[in-house]
């Protein structure tokens, strides 16, 4: 659209290339000082085995999709075995790294931000679980995100705004738009956390 001289809303191709790179992303956050979950990087044909301050369970995701692309109930891994298969899995499919990062049980939580140079941030949104068959894996799984009529879309909603108390709220509601800036990102963005129990919200 640039190199065509045609308007467009949305962020520009950096802050779109950054945010294709979550391994990056990552980098950026634990620069700034924003929580975001321990993680390690297995590029193809390197040896997998976790570095020490990883433990399972663990989630593993291709390192430079988007949409929840290459997720679903596999990638929650609590076994050595299952890590090995998990990670080989995304290499061979998607021809790029696997991101493995700390699994953070908790609410699933968004906060979405509209504007450019006066961004504005909405009500956070939640990820309500409670509709999916005993034993599934409480995440946005591709088929949550885009397979109607599966289990995993039918089991998960929206509901916005959500409960928090109000300190929390403020919270996240300034960590997103830290995050909305820190990328470079403008006219609209998503931010994604995960709230454990103890109160600890991790992008």
């Amino acid at each position: 659209y640039e190199l065509l001289k045609i308007p467009y809303t949305g962020a520009g191709p950096l802050a779109l290339g950054v945010a294709l790179h979550k391994p990056r992303v990552k980098e950026l956050l634990r620069a700034r000082g924003i929580r975001t979950p321990e993680y390690q990087v297995f590029r193809i044909a390197e040896r997998i085995s976790l570095r020490e301050g990883m433990a399972f369970p663990l989630i593993v995701k291709p390192a430079h999709e988007d949409g929840s692309v290459g997720i679903s109930d596999a990638s929650i891994v609590t076994t050595a075995a299952e890590l090995r298969k998990r990670v080989l899995h995304i290499h061979h499919e998607f021809d790029q790294p696997a991101l493995v990062e700390q699994y953070v049980e908790g609410r699933e939580l968004n906060v979405a931000i509209l504007g450019h140079k006066h961004p504005q941030v909405l009500p956070v949104s939640e990820i309500d679980f409670s509709g999916l068959l005993p034993g599934m894996h409480h995440i946005v799984s591709y088929e949550a995100k885009w397979l109607n009529g599966t289990p995993a879309y039918e089991g998960t909603r929206g509901v916005c705004p959500t409960k928090l108390p109000a300190g929390k709220d403020a919270e996240l509601k300034r960590t997103a738009l830290e995050c909305f800036n820190l990328i470079g990102c403008r006219d609209y963005a998503r931010i994604d956390f995960r709230l454990t129990a103890s109160g600890e919200a991790y992008v």
